[in-house]
Formats: C-alpha cells, sequence, structure tokens
C-alpha cells in the first residue's frame, strides 16, 4: 500500500522519453559528425591521388624530354661517322664530305625525327645545313650557347640543349675528331613536340606547350600573353584553354593545380616543371584532363558512407532503446517508494519492492538491494539516536569539565593572556598576567607608555578590531615591583558571540632573558674581548657614517691609525700576558684623551683607529687639530705604565688621514693611514705622519716597476755597455761590463734604479746569470779579432747569485759553451759580500780561482776593509772606491788614504 502522494504538483516528464530525446540527439550529432569526417576523408584522400597523378605526369614529361635529348645527342655523335666511313682522309672543309650525306639525308630525317642537321668548323663557321636553305654560310651564335660550345672543345663529348623560338627544338653538338683534335662540329636539331605526342599516347592526358617570347616576329600571343607551340590535341584542348584563360590568371597554375568547370566536365589544368638540366626561360608545359568521371566516383562513394552511417546510428538508437525501457520503468518504481525512508514507514517500503532472483544482476537490482538495505539502517539509527541523546547530555557534562581544566591551564601558563577593550582596558587575565603586571581588571595594560606611544598604539589596535589586520606584534617595557621586562606581544581580533562584541585576545611573553642574550651577542660581534673597544667591524660602520655625517655638516674629519713601536719584541720579552695589560693600558688613556664624539677602535694586536669628527672645514685648520690631537695621544702614551711594581716605557707611531664630503670610501682611508703608517716607521719611532697622495704614487710606482721588472726579465729587455779600462800608458787591458734595462717607454735605466728591487724581489738571480753569460758570448766575439783578444772583462756578481749552490758549474758551462779563455774573466765582489758566510763565500772564490777565473775587490775603502779578509781571500784587485777619487786632486785627506791602498796593495802583490 502506498502512502499519500507527497510530490511535487508540477508536471511530470519521464525518464524514458528524456533518455530518448538525449539519445536521438546524439544519434543525429554523431551522424552528422561521421558523414562530415568521412566525407573529409574521401576528399583528401581524393586530393592525394591528384597530387601523385600530377607528380607522375611531371617525371613522365621530364623523362620522355630527357629521353629525345639522349637520343638527339646520340644522333650527332654517329651520324658524322656514317657519312666520312669511307672519306676519313678528307679535309675537313672539303665539299665531298657534305655531298657523302646527302645520299642518305632523307631517310635520316623521316626515320629519326630529325629536322635540321648543320656542320659548324672549329671557329664556328656553319660549312653546310641539312633540313633548310642548303649550304647556308653564317656562324654559329657561340655567345647564345657559350657553355655546350666551350664543353665541345674541352671535354670532348656531346651536348645537348632545348631552344624555342617559333617552335621549341632540341639541339645536339657532338665533336668531329680528325687526328686527336676536334676539327669540326655537328649539330642536330629535333622537335619537341615528340615528345608531348608520347606523354598522350601513355598518360592520357593532354600536353600544350607555350613560349613567351619578345620577339615581334613571333605570333599573336593567345593563351596568357603566350603562343602555343605544341598541343597533344589541339582541336580540344587549345578552345579550352582559351576559354580557361579569361576566368583564370596563370599565376594561379604557379602555385597549384586550378580546376574548369564547363558543362558537365571538370577540367584539371596543372603546369609542370621542367628539371633543371631541361629549363628554358619563357616555356610552360599545361597538362589538361577531365576529372569529372572520378570526381563522381568520390562523390558517389560519400553519399553511401553518409547512408550506412545514418542507418547505423538509428539501428543502434533503437537497440538502445529496447535495452533501457525496462530498467527505466523499475527505476521509476523505486523513485516513487523513495520518500516512504524520509516518513520512517519501513516496512511499507520493503513490500513494494519485489526482489527478483535471476542469475544476472545488473544495476537496477543491485539499487532494489540498496533500499531495503538503508531501510533496514535508517531504521536502526533511529532506536540509535534515542541512545546517542543520552550520550551527548553525558557529554555536555564532561565539557563542562574540560572547561574548567582549560581554565586552570590558562592560569598556570606562564605567559600573559588576556582580553582588552577598545580602549585597552582589561576585559580578563589569567593569573600569571596579575601576578607579573600586577593589573587587574579594568585597568589600563599599557599605563607604562608614554601618551604619544599609547596613541599610535591604540591606533594600530583599532585595525586589528575592524580587521583591517590580521594580528599585530610588538614588545615594551612592563615595570612592575620596580623591575623593568620585555614583553614581546601579540594581539588578534577576538569575537565574543555570547555578549555580541569584539575583543581583543592579547598574549605576552617575557622575553627579558633573551634579549639580555643578544646584547651580550653583539657586544662580542662588535667590540673587542680584550679592550673592550669596537672592533674593526663596528670601526667601519662607524667610519661610514662619520663621512656622511662630513658630507652633510661640511667639517672635515681625520682618521689617527696607532701603533706601538716595537710591540713584538716588548711582547716577547715580557711575555703575552703583561702585553695584554700594556693593551688595556692604553685603550684606557685614549679614551679618557679623547673628545666626547671621537671614536677608538682596536682593531688587532697593537693596532688602534681613532675617529675625530666636527674638525674645521679649512684643510690647514683640520690639520692642526689633528696634529695637536696626535701629540696628546703621544703625550699620554709616552707616560710610563706602572705594572706589577714595574714601570715601562712605550711609544707610538700616529698616521693621520683626513677626510671630508664623502668623496672617499672607509676601505681607502684605511689603506691610506696604513700607507702613511709605513712612512711613519721609517722616520723611526714615535713618529708623527700625514697621509699624501705622492706616498700612494710612490707606491703604486714601486708595484708597477717590480711587474714591468718582471716582464724584463722574461723579454730579455736588459742590454750591456762596456766600460775601457787603460794603463797609465792609456792601452787598453780591459773593460768593466755595465748593464741597462732597455724600458719600452722609459728608454734607458741604470742600476740604481732598478738593481735594488731587483734584489729585493730576488730576480737579481736571473738578471745576474743573463749578465754572465752576455759577457761570456762577448769575450767569444773579443777572441776572434786581434786588436781585441788580450782584452779582459770584469763583471760585478751580487751575493745572492754568488751563493747560489749551482753557481760554480752554471758559470763552468757558460765557459765552455763559448770556448773562452777564464783568466779574461773577472768577478767583481763588494766587502758587503764578505760579512755573511765568509766561509762558503771563500770555498766558491777557490773553486772558481782554480778554473783560472780572477777575482777584483770593488768600492774598497767603503765597507769593512779588514785586512783579515784580504788575507784569506783569492784576490787578484782592489778597486778604490770613487768617494776618494772624485776630489783626489784637492783633497789632501783622500790623497793620502790613496797611496796607503796603494802600498798595501803592493806588498800584497794586488793589482
Amino acid at each position: 500500500m502506498l502512502p499519500h502522494d507527497t510530490r511535487d504538483p508540477s508536471y511530470f516528464f519521464s525518464l524514458r522519453w528524456k533518455l530518448l530525446f538525449v539519445l536521438l540527439s546524439a544519434a543525429v550529432l554523431l551522424g552528422i559528425a561521421s558523414a562530415y569526417y568521412f566525407q573529409q576523408q574521401l576528399l583528401a584522400q581524393f586530393a592525394q591521388v591528384r597530387k601523385q597523378t600530377q607528380d607522375n605526369y611531371t617525371e613522365q614529361l621530364n623523362g620522355l624530354i630527357s629521353l629525345d635529348i639522349a637520343r638527339v645527342r646520340q644522333l650527332a655523335a654517329t651520324l658524322p661517322s656514317f657519312a666520312l666511313q669511307n672519306h676519313s682522309l678528307m679535309e675537313y672543309a672539303d665539299p665531298q664530305v657534305y655531298r657523302a650525306f646527302d645520299d642518305f639525308w632523307s631517310s635520316v630525317q623521316i626515320d629519326m625525327g630529325v629536322d635540321v642537321a648543320k656542320l659548324y668548323s672549329s671557329e664556328g663557321q656553319v660549312l653546310a645545313t641539312w633540313g633548310e636553305m642548303a649550304h647556308e654560310q653564317s656562324v654559329m651564335p657561340v655567345a647564345a650557347q657559350p657553355k655546350y660550345w666551350q664543353t665541345l672543345f674541352r671535354q670532348e663529348t656531346p651536348a645537348g640543349l632545348i631552344s624555342c623560338t617559333q617552335q621549341c627544338s632540341i639541339i645536339a653538338f657532338a665533336p668531329i675528331l680528325q687526328a686527336g683534335k676536334v676539327a669540326g662540329v655537328f649539330s642536330v636539331q629535333a622537335t619537341l613536340a615528340d615528345s608531348v605526342l608520347s606523354f598522350q599516347k601513355t598518360a592520357k592526358a593532354d600536353v600544350v606547350m607555350l613560349f613567351k617570347n619578345k620577339d615581334a616576329r613571333m605570333p599573336i600571343a593567345t593563351l596568357w600573353g603566350m603562343h602555343m607551340v605544341a598541343a597533344s590535341n589541339p582541336n580540344q584542348s587549345i578552345p579550352l584553354l582559351t576559354r580557361a584563360a579569361r576566368q583564370l590568371e596563370f599565376r594561379q597554375l604557379s602555385t597549384q593545380p586550378a580546376r574548369y568547370v564547363e558543362g558537365e566536365h571538370q577540367y584539371e589544368i596543372s603546369l609542370v616543371k621542367l628539371a633543371a638540366p631541361h629549363w628554358v626561360d619563357g616555356l610552360h608545359l599545361l597538362v589538361v584532363e577531365d576529372i569529372a568521371p572520378n570526381l563522381a566516383i568520390a562523390q558517389q562513394n560519400i553519399r553511401q558512407i553518409i547512408l550506412f552511417t545514418l542507418f547505423a546510428t538509428l539501428l543502434l538508437l533503437a537497440l538502445m532503446y529496447g535495452m533501457l525501457s525496462l530498467p527505466l520503468q523499475r527505476l521509476r518504481r523505486i523513485a516513487t517508494v523513495m520518500p516512504l525512508l524520509g516518513q520512517s514507514e519501513f516496512e511499507t517500503l520493503r513490500v513494494n519492492i519485489p526482489l527478483y532472483t535471476h542469475p544476472l544482476r545488473d544495476e537496477v537490482d543491485v539499487l532494489d538491494q540498496s533500499a531495503l538495505d538503508l531501510s533496514y539502517q535508517l531504521e536502526s539509527l533511529q532506536r540509535e539516536v534515542l541512545d546517542k541523546s543520552i550520550s551527548l547530555r553525558n557529554l555536555f557534562n564532561e565539557v563542562l569539565t574540560e572547561k574548567e581544566f582549560i581554565s586552570q591551564l590558562l592560569n598556570q601558563a606562564e605567559v600573559i593572556i588576556a582580553t582588552l577593550y577598545a580602549d585597552g582596558r582589561i576585559a580578563s587575565i589569567n593569573q600569571f598576567g596579575l601576578k607579573l603586571a600586577e593589573k587587574h581588571i579594568g585597568d589600563l595594560i599599557y599605563n607604562d607608555l608614554s601618551h604619544k606611544d599609547w596613541l599610535a598604539l591604540q591606533a594600530t589596535l583599532g585595525e586589528v578590531l575592524q580587521g583591517q589586520r590580521d594580528h599585530y606584534a610588538h614588545k615594551s617595557i612592563l615595570i612592575a615591583a620596580q623591575t623593568r621586562h620585555t614583553i614581546s606581544w601579540i594581539h588578534t581580533r577576538l569575537q565574543d558571540q555570547r555578549k555580541g562584541e569584539t575583543l581583543l585576545l592579547t598574549v605576552g611573553m617575557d622575553i627579558t632573558e633573551q634579549v639580555k642574550s643578544k646584547e651580550a651577542i653583539h657586544q662580542l660581534a662588535h667590540y673587542d674581548v680584550l679592550t673592550n673597544l669596537p672592533n674593526r667591524r663596528l670601526l667601519i660602520d662607524r667610519l661610514k657614517q662619520a663621512l656622511i655625517n662630513s658630507s652633510e655638516s661640511g667639517h672635515r674629519g681625520a682618521l689617527l691609525f696607532i701603533d706601538i713601536d716595537h710591540f713584538k719584541s716588548l711582547n716577547d720579552t715580557l711575555g703575552h700576558q703583561l702585553g695584554d695589560l700594556i693593551l688595556q693600558e692604553v685603550a684606557k688613556r685614549l679614551t679618557v684623551c679623547l673628545p666626547q664624539g671621537a671614536t677608538v677602535s682596536h682593531i688587532g694586536s697593537d693596532e688602534f683607529i681613532v675617529i675625530l669628527e666636527q674638525l674645521s672645514p679649512l684643510l690647514i685648520s683640520s690639520a692642526v687639530e689633528a696634529e695637536d690631537m696626535a701629540s696628546k695621544l703621544q703625550q699620554a702614551l709616552n707616560q710610563a705604565i706602572p705594572l706589577n711594581g714595574q714601570a715601562y716605557q712605550i711609544t707610538v707611531s700616529i698616521s693621520i688621514s683626513l677626510f671630508n664630503n664623502h668623496d672617499q670610501t672607509a676601505e681607502a682611508l684605511l689603506i691610506q693611514v696604513d700607507i702613511a703608517m709605513h712612512e711613519a716607521k721609517r722616520h723611526g719611532p714615535n713618529s708623527i705622519c700625514f697621509y699624501h697622495p705622492h706616498m700612494q704614487e710612490s707606491l703604486t710606482a714601486h708595484v708597477t716597476l717590480e711587474r714591468e721588472l718582471y716582464q724584463a726579465v722574461i723579454n730579455h729587455q736588459f742590454v750591456l755597455y762596456y766600460q775601457l779600462q787603460v794603463d797609465s800608458s792609456n792601452h787598453a787591458v780591459g773593460a768593466e761590463a755595465l748593464i741597462r734595462w732597455q724600458h719600452p717607454q722609459r728608454w734607458l735605466l741604470t742600476p740604481l734604479d732598478f738593481i735594488p728591487l731587483a734584489e729585493e724581489t730576488g730576480l737579481i738571480v736571473a738578471i745576474g746569470q743573463w749578465v754572465l753569460e752576455a759577457a761570456c758570448a762577448q769575450l767569444n766575439t773579443w777572441q776572434q779579432s786581434p786588436a781585441t783578444q788580450h782584452l779582459s772583462l770584469a763583471v760585478n756578481v751580487n751575493a745572492q747569485q754568488f751563493l747560489q749552490a749551482n753557481f760554480v758549474t752554471l758559470l763552468a758551462e757558460f765557459i765552455q759553451h763559448n770556448g773562452i779563455n777564464p783568466q779574461l774573466l773577472k768577478l767583481e765582489l763588494t766587502e758587503s759580500m764578505l760579512v755573511d758566510q765568509l766561509d762558503e763565500t771563500i770555498d766558491t772564490m777557490h773553486a772558481l780561482q782554480s778554473m783560472g777565473i780572477q777575482f777584483s775587490l770593488d768600492d774598497f775603502g767603503t765597507g769593512y776593509s779588514s785586512l783579515q779578509y784580504l788575507k784569506r781571500l783569492p784576490i787578484n784587485q782592489l778597486k778604490i772606491d770613487k768617494s776618494f777619487v772624485r776630489d783626489i786632486a784637492d783633497n789632501v785627506s783622500d790623497q793620502v788614504i790613496v797611496r796607503t791602498i796603494i802600498a798595501m796593495a803592493q806588498t800584497l802583490n794586488l793589482n
């Protein structure tokens, strides 16, 4: 029994008819789409077939033309042999040669399809003509076919081409050889129309040959400005093309075939492209074919496929509808009884859904079973709801208990948790907040802030209340029980559903210890641990700010670099612990002496940097102020430092660099005071030195010269000059080698310009090696001439070079390689070389002396001048220093010294 009908009173449209309408619509759309698809496929196949056919036509025409050209070229090569086979000993220009070919010309013309034959001399003169006016005397237009004519004489092989005038012909040229040379040329001409006729027989399509020529003697153009020179079916194709030319433009044919409809016929006109070897400017081949029968077959296939598709679609629709009719009836019955579930009439629903037992179950059977199962489940759920109601009451009691637990948890949490009104008054606060902040409900939680800060904070909190911000976080100082606490606050919007108002949920965390830790980290990162002064990082930050302040105020500033003289020796002598105490005392004195606003920094070891600001805008005045401050600091630091019951005295060197107007970087200023400190150290302890750009230039010049000296060694930029040495009779006895640097820009440089730098960088060894090698080579040159073979050569040797482990071996190789007398080589040593490593020096000198090499002691009288050295060293010669010889004519003391040296040398048997 069905319950009361509670369905919607609107018109009921059965699902069966809806499904039928949908299937019919889908079938129609599918049929149309399928028909359209197959139609496009067949048309595409038809177009592909036509494309293949046109390609075949092009290939056939080009093949036929190639065969005709090969045939004519073969005729041109073979026909002269028949005419001359009985006259091979005749001269090529003999008239009998022409008469011999006249005997069989008519048969050749008829049987072989030859129109014209010509015989040329090697200069291009026509000797005989067949098929035209006999024996026409003309010269072949070689300029028109230069490549063919040149090919004949260069390769001695036949050549052919296509030529079009009033008609298109194939012309072939073949050389005639006599006695191994080209004696003349034989040409054969045949019409191209034979290829057209051959194509029409094989392809069953008409071919029309058109040619466009500006020659005024040509017939009047009839087709697209061109005249017809050949056609396979002229009676039909020419009138057809004439009518088609009124509707079609020729440039359409150059891109793709065109179709011309006339009555029941549909003609396809395509342009055949000749292959590159046969191409003739102005020649065009048109293929005309009636494709109406082929097109009719394709359209008939399309109609059959469309009818078949529509029939199959309708048949499929009928089958689907028949299969779905019964299930739809069952679905309608289920839809009718399903509302009984909502009315709790479960038993009535089970009566109206009969279950069928059959082996092939479907979705409707599953739906029937599901409806029955659902009725049992809903019936069971209805009973469970009653049980759940009782459980919910019990759960509510548990929630109340949990609420009390959460309240206790909030009160015991060590963070401030409060709700605030818009004016900052406390609406609620937990126990930790009451204890830490000493504030109660109704108090202002931010009464420690100034009025200005409170107004700014109140405006921001208003944005959070209005929803313009999701949250807001900030920090503030909270003073409670005479203790300062740093609190990190975060505020969010809270909607009180019970009272219908919006509050601020505020959470505050005490971060006092974290702030103290950050401050300690900042102290370690920016301050020196030993002196508690700013370190290099903080110094650079403050120096950059000082540069900005100078630019804004116009006042100059100064950077003072303070370095304790000989601190390393003091530290090594007294110990590092006492050295640290001295550094701490220096830091204290600097801090006391400096004016307010100045910065003093300890940047490492015994180095301190001072930044002075607000000096005079004038350069001189600011320099005086900076120097006065440097002197004041020196005086303070020079005073004795009492440590451990003893007084220690120190001196400091100070370099100064002025700055203004932010025209320099902090790094550049530090470099400047460092350069000035090097200059101050040169002046001795307790010096004050200002930075000057010349110091930078001097340092730059030094570095540049060092780099250029390296290149000079690599590129061999040195040259030797030789200063003559004479005896008392003014006879040349030898020379001294003097090195010069042939600098690319500075011309010749003397040893004073680069030898000290070479000694400093160690390049003196390589330079000295080159000098010795060049000197040995020069002695070898002098030995070749009687006038110079007796001359000796003196070479200065540096201490670094002389004490090299391989010096003796290397010099022996130079002497042996150049084949010189070693007794003519003299090495000059200075007295300063004899101070260090004397024993090693003496051993090296003895080894060289055993080879025959002589030694000279240079600059004698200025060094140690120890007679002990003269007694031990194997010296052959003394060279008196120039300081004693320069004023020898006027200075009595110099005269006495020189006489003494000479007497001593004579006594020691030295030169």
